[in-house]
């Protein structure tokens, strides 16, 4: 049997109610020299009825006996496919009839193209215009650069069921990482660039994209700010290396210093993502990285790497943390100028109790002086104590200000020192022409 020229590749789980527009949408194509394999992995719902009630010998249902997951799953229907194409379609969107044959128009006018992408229209669950369609369609659908590396640098710009994939290079860079839930298409298309894929892109909204509340990747933050860590340090940033990118290799650490989602994960973990993305050790897989971010650093050089890697300016710190860091402090130094003025008022009623107490016991006139002297005195004792709390507020203020005007000295000396080291490196690989 010969080949098919497309192999579209469906996920199926708990897609009844969506899955037959996805099919048919397929066998709308106006190319029909394709193949539609459908992995199910393990849907408890009517889905495998729905795609058996087709009867079309093209498409092709593997089910999972146990569940994998997507990517688990995207790696067993990539393995089974034969087309020369494979064209990814989620198991919710859908595509308009004449996709196919503008993606092969496009591929036929430039044979380079490993990947190529598009544009998509956002629906919702019912399929109608979904309401945030012109927020989400202004992020997706833009004249993107794939090719450059400073394009990947804070997003996934590519909805993966607009894409077509060159079989044999999807064969040679490899499947996915099956361990990966929140970006496991981002790291796949990085590690693509970074093996000399080409990507090509069409300004065509022919991919139907529906926008659902239950989608994996906004769902953890912090799993999908490590999955991206992973995908940069094992593909981009040795590629921006190789590239001599100096300017991608410091975005990305802004990038992993500035996620909101930095302070999630512990001092040890934040540490070693940077210190990772500055010496770029070579990384197996998504499980080994993860433990290798828990595991002890016996000289602890590569943590204090890390560490001076994310707090060498305020322009690299996490969004939003000084201002969280100067709030705490002033909340915590605010409650506890309170208690030590309670504990005061409490010390001096406890005084002047003794005091009275003391009083109690001796003549009428004895008692009265007794008492105005004990309170003179604590009065004095007050009077102390606030002076003392005033020299600690001024002192501190005083090192607050200090400690900035260091911070702001100490970084634009970085700067200076990080730009003289770079640039005898950076005139030795322009060589005499002043060309990389």
């Amino acid at each position: 049997m010969n080949a098919p020229k497309l192999s579209f590749i469906v996920l199926s789980y708990n897609y009844q109610d969506y899955i037959r527009t996805t099919l048919r949408s397929i066998l709308d194509q106006t190319v029909q020299d394709f193949e539609v394999v459908v992995v199910d992995d393990c849907s408890t719902d009517a889905s495998r009825e729905v795609i058996r009630s087709f009867g079309d010998p093209r498409i092709r249902l593997i089910e999972n006996e146990r569940n994998l997951g997507g990517a688990g799953s995207y790696n067993v229907a990539v393995q089974a496919a034969r087309g020369e194409w494979l064209v990814n379609l989620d198991a919710d969107d859908w595509i308009a009839p004449g996709k196919c044959e503008r993606k092969l128009a496009a591929l036929a006018r430039d044979p380079s193209i490993d990947i190529l992408g598009g544009w998509v229209s956002v629906v919702d669950e019912t399929g109608g215009r979904h309401a945030r369609a012109d927020e989400v369609e202004a992020l997706i659908n833009r004249d993107y650069q794939l090719n450059r590396v400073e394009t990947w640098i804070g997003q996934n710009p590519l909805c993966r069921s607009s894409t077509m994939v060159r079989r044999a290079a999807h064969l040679r860079i490899g499947l996915d990482d099956a361990a990966m839930v929140r970006a496991p298409d981002y790291e796949l298309w990085t590690r693509a660039l970074a093996q000399g894929c080409r990507f090509g892109l069409l300004h065509e909204p022919d991919t139907f994209y529906r926008l659902q509340a239950r989608g994996v990747t906004h769902a953890d933050p912090v799993g999908t700010l490590l999955e991206m860590s992973f995908a940069k340090i094992r593909n981009l940033a040795p590629l921006a290396e190789r590239r001599c990118l100096f300017d991608a290799l410091a975005e990305m650490l802004g990038w992993l210093a500035k996620n909101a989602h930095i302070i999630s994960v512990t001092p040890r973990e934040a540490s070693r993502l940077a210190g990772y993305m500055l010496t770029l050790p070579a990384q197996t897989d998504f499980p080994a990285f993860r433990e290798s971010l828990k595991a002890e650093d016996p000289t602890g050089v590569l943590d204090r790497l890390g560490r001076f890697g994310l707090l060498h300016g305020k322009s690299h710190l996490p969004a939003g943390l000084l201002e969280k860091l100067y709030a705490d402090m002033g909340a915590y130094i605010e409650a506890r100028d309170y208690w030590r003025g309670q504990a005061a008022l409490w010390e001096r009623e406890a005084r002047i109790m003794a005091g009275l107490d003391e009083a109690g016991d001796l003549p009428t006139g004895q008692a009265t002086g007794s008492v105005l002297a004990r309170l003179g005195v604590l009065e004095a004792e007050l009077a102390h104590m606030r002076a003392q709390r005033d020299a600690y507020l001024a002192d501190r203020d005083q090192w607050k200000v200090r400690a900035e005007g260091c911070e702001a000295s100490y970084c634009a000396g970085l700067r200076h020192r990080l730009k003289a080291a770079l640039k005898p490196l950076v005139n030795a690989l322009r060589g005499p022409r002043g060309k990389l």
